[in-house]
């Protein structure tokens, strides 16, 4: 072999091996990946949960981070979900007809504390608590809570297994919500979506405002009420209320924060405390004001004064005009309403009210809500 020949071969070595190289460094790492030992993602919660390989054995698929915290919160929450069933008399003509409801409560603590809605035990004569393991017990009302539509049932039973509570004060849209509870009676059921929205204010079929509540797309119906509305790390965030009639995937849930405080008021006193102006009201708008030459175009006129309340006692009249409270704008009756249902029994407050061409600030203290009321 002459040098020019001897020359080409070493030349035709050192391209192939080099262009070796490039590939083995371009194609290596996509293989390696699947080799790597399985990472930590950290949850909206703060929780680690391992991700798992996505290695391919046969036809089997190694189950994705998404699945299993699915999977885990319903096996770690999914026994603390009850089924509540119920039996009222509804009278028709002459004849009290019987009527049977089925609704899902979260057991709150061993011993057979039991969170539910309002509306579920409303008028039942007979309540019926199944678990997740089968048993069922008898319930009976410990207490209920309209303005928040909070209720608490107990059981006769022990070693219960009560869910793991959350802060709802922490949440944030976009963050997993799974819904878990017994829609249309037909028994444990998990469904997901997200936070959607926090602090939506609803008014319920009976005119009563419920408000601070989290919505979520997991789908919740009617059965779910009562049931839990849960977090990835397993914790409950909310209990499942409403949904938004007509609308595909809006429901609404209590913050567990209020149903805890609402809870344990009613377990320590069998009801809960909710301050109270002492007025009924109705909202100003533009046309109002022009049909009765009202001097504002907006607040919340006072129609009528609960004699020996707290509005009476601060001086407040029949026809005067809310339109601040503490300094915010009042737009409506409703947002009078919210405005105290944030603050405490005992609480001092500024109410300024238009009465006639005089524009008046009138201090009151806000006193509890009597029963019936």
């Amino acid at each position: 072999m002459d040098k020019n020949s001897r020359f080409f071969f070493f030349f035709l070595a050192m391209v192939i091996a080099i262009v070796g190289v490039v590939l083995g460094g371009v194609i290596a790492p996509q293989y390696a990946v699947k080799g790597v030992a399985s990472p930590e993602i950290t949850t909206p919660s703060g929780t680690s949960v391992t991700e798992a390989p996505q290695t391919v054995v046969g036809t089997s698929k190694v189950i994705e981070t998404e699945e299993s915290i699915y999977i885990k919160v319903a096996e770690s929450v999914g026994p603390s979900v009850v089924n509540v069933n119920t039996l009222s008399r509804v009278q028709f003509f002459f004849q009290a007809i019987p009527q049977e409801g089925a609704a899902s409560g979260v057991i709150i603590s061993e011993d057979g504390y039991i969170l539910t809605n309002n509306h579920v035990v409303e008028g039942a004569q007979q309540i019926k608590v199944t678990l997740a393991d089968g048993r069922s017990f008898d319930a009976k009302v410990v207490g209920t809570d309209p303005y928040t539509d909070v209720a608490v049932i107990k059981v006769d039973a022990n070693n219960l297994p009560a869910a793991k509570l959350g802060d709802s004060t922490e949440l944030k849209i976009g963050q997993i919500a799974i819904a878990i509870g017994n829609p249309f009676g037909l028994g444990k059921t998990v469904t997901a979506g997200i936070v959607s929205a926090l602090n939506r204010n609803i008014t319920t079929e009976t005119g009563t405002i419920i408000e601070g509540l989290i919505q979520t797309d997991a789908p919740i119906n009617p059965g779910n009420s009562g049931g839990a509305l849960v977090n990835s790390a397993g914790e409950v965030i909310g209990i499942n209320t409403a949904i938004y009639q007509g609308a595909q995937g809006i429901g609404f849930a209590i913050p567990i924060h209020l149903a805890r405080s609402i809870a344990n008021q009613i377990i320590d006193k069998g009801y809960a405390s909710h301050p109270w102006l002492g007025v009924y009201l109705d909202t100003v708008d533009t046309q109002i004001a022009a049909y009765y030459r009202l001097p504002v175009d907006y607040g919340a006129i006072i129609m009528d004064v609960v004699k020996g309340g707290p509005a009476a006692k601060a001086g407040i009249k029949t026809g005067d005009i809310v339109t601040e409270f503490n300094g915010e704008k009042i737009e409506t009756a409703d947002d009078l309403v919210v405005r105290v249902m944030r603050q405490n029994v005992g609480d001092k407050v500024n109410l300024t009210v238009v009465r006639g061409e005089e524009r008046l600030t009138i201090e009151l203290t806000l006193e509890e809500r009597p029963k019936g009321e």
